[in-house]
Formats: structure tokens, sequence, C-alpha cells
């Protein structure tokens, strides 16, 4: 009998990604190895990172060794997003050098969005580095990403889920890892606040919103379309996008929705 091939599916959602990292912890684990990865935005860096190097467990030394002020602390006011991206270009040469989907262990594809036509771009081949940065570039906060002649931002903006990308003839393991419900309230009386930290914070609360609409929307469209989706979606509410310094309490968060997924999944992957 022939070996069914599965697809692993990973969905964006900044901070609340480094789940995906416990998910395939508990999916090595159990002795499950997909035939391909599908991600988007920090979808895209976990799933590449398991792709290239068949492994997840070193990529906490990753997250260890890269604080997010490294990575932030680069203004980009002429460039269309508040974080110009250099150092997170620098960042992703120093972890993938000048591999290209060729060089990945697993079958990779990633996806972002052209912001001028809305298309969902997908990336099968090339620089991986290239792919990531693309797929990572939320709009208003990392500058796009310039590609062959197209403005590439964040996937999650067109597919957060990119499940319609699997072919057919796939067993799919999807994981959403945005909020189930996102708790951050923009109060009518701080809208006019004066405090420029504080305007700040509304600032990120008001993208948070907004990234959670856009993104549940595009998530709900993408799961319909499938009937043979095993659904993994860790409670994390209790987190923020920019919870990037809880990182071991979210991973522990995916490992162990997993591991209650693949067991009432049993028999089924």
């Amino acid at each position: 009998m022939k070996k069914q091939k599965l697809a692993l599916v990973l969905g964006g959602g900044s901070a609340y990604g480094f789940a995906h990292v416990g998910v395939i912890r508990a999916l090595q684990e159990s002795g499950i190895k997909p035939d391909l990865i599908v991600g988007t935005s920090m979808g895209a860096i976990v799933g590449s990172y398991y792709a290239v190097k068949g492994e997840i467990e070193s990529f906490s030394h990753i997250i260890e060794e890269t604080t997010p002020l490294s990575l932030l602390a680069d203004p980009g006011f002429f460039s269309f997003g508040i974080i110009k991206g250099k150092k997170i270009e620098k960042r992703l040469k120093e972890v993938f050098g000048n591999k290209e989907f060729k060089d990945c262990k697993t079958k990779l594809i990633i996806n972002a969005c052209d912001i001028n036509t809305a298309e969902n771009i997908v990336f099968k081949k090339g620089i991986l580095r290239d792919a990531v940065r693309a797929s990572m570039s939320i709009p208003g906060i990392f500058a796009p990403f310039i590609h062959k002649g197209r403005v590439l931002v964040d996937g999650g903006l067109v597919d957060n889920l990119p499940i319609d990308l699997v072919p057919e003839g796939y067993k799919i393991i999807a994981v959403k890892v945005t909020p189930k419900n996102n708790t951050v309230v923009l109060p009518i009386k701080d809208l006019n606040v004066k405090n420029p930290l504080k305007r700040t914070a509304l600032y990120f609360n008001l993208l948070s919103k907004t990234f959670s609409i856009v993104l549940s929307r595009t998530e709900r469209h993408s799961s319909s379309k499938k009937d043979d989706v095993i659904l993994i979606h860790p409670s994390l509410d209790e987190f923020k996008y920019s919870s990037f310094k809880e990182y071991k309490k979210i991973v522990n968060k995916g490992y162990v929705s997993a591991k209650k997924a693949l067991e009432k999944s049993r028999g089924l992957v």
C-alpha cells in the first residue's frame, strides 16, 4: 500500500509562531515527518529552519542568541516601515546563508503578498532568506521587500494559513497560532493622549487589532477549502504578538496542543 504524503502548514502570528517549534517537537517524538512544509510569516521562519536543518531543537539557540532589540533598532524613516529590515536581513543570512529551496531536506513552500496587486506570491525556488524576509514583512512595521520588480509584504495579508497551497494527495496538519480571542481594546478616551510612549503603545495595539481581523478572515477562508485537515490551534490568548521574551512558554503551549491533537487523530497520520 502506498504511503500517504503529509503536509505541515504553519500559519503566521509573530511571537505566537514560536508555538510551531513545540508542534514540530511533538511530531518528531511521535515519529511523524512531513513530506512538505508550507509556511507564512513566522511560520515561514520556523518552517524554513526545520526544512533546511531536518531538526528543530537547535532553533532554541537561534532565539536565545537573537535579542529583539538588536533587530528592531533599525529605524526606517525613509523606507515605508518603522523598521528598515536590514538588521533582520543580516540575521537571516547568518542563519540561512546562501541556502536555496533546492537545498532543503524537506520540500518547502513560502508565500508573500504583492502589495500593489494583492496577489499571493508563492516561493518554491531561489534564495531561501529572500522568501522568508518577504513573507514576514508586516506592513507599517517592516519595510516591504523588493523582489524581481515586486513590492512584497507579509503573506498573512492574503493567506495566513496557506492550506490551499498544498497540492492534492496530501494529508494536512495545519497549525493556527493566532489567538482565539484578541482581548486588546482601544479605549476612545485614550486616542488623544499626548504622552509619546502611550501613543506608541496605542499604535501597536491598533496594528495588533487590525492584523487579528485580517488574519482571522484569511484563515477561515483557507481552512474552509479542505476537508482532510487536522487543525492544531494552541490556546495563546494570554500572550501578545510581541511576547518574544515568553518564547519557552509559547513553545510549550504548542507542544501540549499538538500532543492532544495527535492523540485524538491516532491512526489518521
